[in-house]
């Protein structure tokens, strides 16, 4: 309920003073939201999955990922639930079903591997540098107005946009995954974007985590 309320009221203030229309914006600021409330979570969530669990690498042996795992499927099942309101909003507003809701799995499939491979390289980076983590929730608090959730990528200019969110993956991902929903199929730009920081941030995991595993007890 308090998601439904939040995204309602958010939609029509913004909805409102940008002159968009309801019927198609709401819709876009409730899938843009929640999409982006479970990416930042496994980002927060993945900075911190190593130094809070300090106690329990100390002690319990144990594969190392399993914090990075843990921290994907606790903002997963929230996202699960917070999805309802999603489902409720384009049902309510009649949103078009095309073919594109095929490559919904897809931009499923790239957040979650995003989500695990962050929490991988973020989580020993934090770890063994506490300041990292502050850093890394004001980034997170920024990123808010840089990926477009409550405005709308159609209303500015290449340049424009190249400037706001060129440079965000959030955005990349969240325009796949909110584009098919919406009836939309993905850009090019956007479906190679997101391939491409998948690669990057998969690559970075593999190399940092199995460089750091080893020592991680020793920085808790």
């Amino acid at each position: 309920m308090q998601q439904v309320i939040f995204v309602a009221g958010l939609s029509l203030l913004f909805g409102i003073l940008l002159k968009q229309d309801l019927k198609t914006f709401v819709p876009y600021v409730a899938v843009g939201f929640i999409a982006f409330s479970w990416m930042t979570g496994m980002i927060s969530g993945g900075a911190t999955s190593i130094s809070n669990n300090g106690a329990a690498i100390k002690t319990a042996p144990g594969p190392l990922s399993i914090y990075s795992l843990s921290n994907f499927a606790g903002n997963t099942i929230q996202f699960a639930h917070d999805s309802v309101v999603i489902v409720v909003v384009l049902i309510v507003f009649q949103v078009s079903i095309t073919w594109s809701i095929l490559l919904v799995p897809v931009a499923l499939a790239l957040i979650a591997i995003n989500g695990v491979a962050i929490g991988l390289w973020l989580g020993p980076l934090v770890a063994r540098y506490r300041d990292v983590g502050q850093i890394v929730n004001s980034i997170v608090r920024v990123l808010f107005f840089f990926t477009p959730i409550f405005w709308v990528t159609t209303d500015v200019s290449n340049a424009q946009l190249a400037w706001l969110a060129g440079w965000n993956p959030l955005a990349y991902f969240l325009d796949f995954l909110r584009a098919p929903l919406l009836g939309q199929t993905p850009t090019t730009a956007v479906i190679v974007g997101s391939l491409s920081f998948t690669a990057a941030n998969v690559l970075i995991a593999l190399i940092h985590f199995s460089r750091t595993r080893d020592r991680l007890a020793y920085w808790l």
